[in-house]
């Protein structure tokens, strides 16, 4: 959801048992800033596809931590972490 006021982006999952089950927090202050992690996911897009799940867990780590220098609400993110834990 971006948010008009502020430009932020949330993520709420409608599939949540109520309103605040739903609630997951914010994803990215800016959309240009959400633009750029997911960026950074494509860019890393060979490495992601490796048939090594060493491999696919070191550019996950890098990848969370390349999100965290360029956007400081990604450390507490649950859009984050789900997204994450699928490319794993």
């Amino acid at each position: 959801m971006l948010g008009a006021a502020d430009g932020g982006i949330t993520h709420y999952d409608p599939n949540g048992w109520d309103h605040g089950a739903g609630w997951k927090g914010l994803a990215a202050d800016s959309l240009p800033v959400l633009a750029v992690l997911l960026g950074l996911i494509a860019e890393s897009g060979d490495d992601l596809e490796s048939d090594d799940d060493a491999v696919r867990a070191a550019v996950v780590a890098e990848l969370r931590e390349r999100m965290i220098g360029l956007e400081p609400y990604v450390d507490d993110s649950a859009f984050r972490d789900e997204i994450l834990a699928c490319l794993v």
